[in-house]
């Protein structure tokens, strides 16, 4: 597929995470970070190239993902009021209870399918769209210069497996995060500690 190959993957991969199926994009974002020796790029400028794919297909997945419920669902007056009261339950019981927790989002992953509930709960889309902009640029800058600073202070193979670690690492702590923060809400919203 080559070099205009592997950014569309790399924007596809970030689209469809956004909008219909959780990826892992941490793990195809480490993943296509090294092959910039393949293609004969410069890790920066790599990196920098994929760093605007994931943005540009977080921006497009939650974007489309909007559009869909609330065109077909919010406007038409078709949107489930029991989904719309789950919605507005389940942040209502949350940390930060509008368009903020997408910030939280991108560490504690609380928020599935962010487009939806941008539509759904009525939320400022252009405010909602910078929050999810800002926390993907922040967390992935800081992702790909991690792995950059390993691939130079380490041989290549060691190097791959470390960021991987990490990357699990990541994930792993994101989903404890998460399940942590969803009792410690629940436990809240029932009047406990």
């Amino acid at each position: 597929m080559g070099f205009a190959g592997a950014l569309a993957a790399m924007y596809l991969i970030f689209a469809v995470d956004a909008a219909v199926i959780p990826t892992l994009p941490e793990v195809f974002i480490v993943g296509f970070y090294y092959l910039h020796a393949s293609f004969g790029v410069p890790p920066l400028p790599w990196a920098v190239a994929l760093l605007g794919m994931a943005l540009a297909g977080e921006a497009t997945g939650n974007t489309l993902l909007y559009l869909v419920v609330n065109r077909a669902l919010v406007r038409t007056g078709r949107m489930p009021r029991r989904i719309e009261a789950l919605m507005r339950r389940w942040t209502g019981f949350l940390l930060l209870h509008d368009e903020r927790i997408i910030l939280l989002n991108r560490v504690i992953p609380v928020l599935p399918f962010v487009g939806a509930f941008i539509a759904g709960l009525r939320w400022r889309y252009l405010r909602s769209l910078a929050f999810i902009l800002i926390g993907a640029g922040a967390k992935y800058s800081v992702l790909l210069l991690l792995v950059g600073a390993i691939g130079v202070a380490y041989d290549p193979t060691l190097a791959g497996w470390i960021t991987l670690g990490l990357v699990v690492g990541l994930v792993a702590a994101s989903a404890a995060g998460s399940l942590l923060f969803r009792r410690r809400a629940a436990a809240r919203a029932k009047g406990g500690p």
